[in-house]
Formats: structure tokens, C-alpha cells, sequence
């Protein structure tokens, strides 16, 4: 039997992996973005730009 707290952890940490992975989706979807930016998007990963995002805030 699994632990409550363990499967509360899991369960939080795939939820917070999921907004991450989305929240780009959502928050950029109706704005246009200059060609730089968009270069820049395609080229970074993902764990890239929340680490740069973390790290400024």
C-alpha cells in the first residue's frame, strides 16, 4: 500500500510537470511573436526557459 503523503507528492509533481509543459501554450497562444522570438522558443528546451524564467523572478 502506498503511502498517502508519497502518492500526494507524485500526484503534485505530475500536475506541476503538466502546467509547465502547457502553460506556454496558454499564455502565448493569441499574441504574435517577432521571428526572434520565435527562433528562440524553437530552439530552447522546455527545462531551459523555466530555469531562465526562475532564475530572473
Amino acid at each position: 500500500m502506498i503511502d498517502p503523503m508519497n502518492l500526494t507528492t507524485i500526484l503534485l509533481m505530475a500536475l506541476v510537470t503538466y502546467l509547465t509543459r502547457i502553460g506556454g501554450y496558454v499564455f502565448l497562444r493569441n499574441r504574435t511573436l517577432s521571428p526572434k522570438l520565435s527562433t528562440v522558443l524553437e530552439r530552447a528546451p522546455g527545462c531551459v526557459l523555466i530555469t531562465i524564467i526562475a532564475l530572473t523572478s
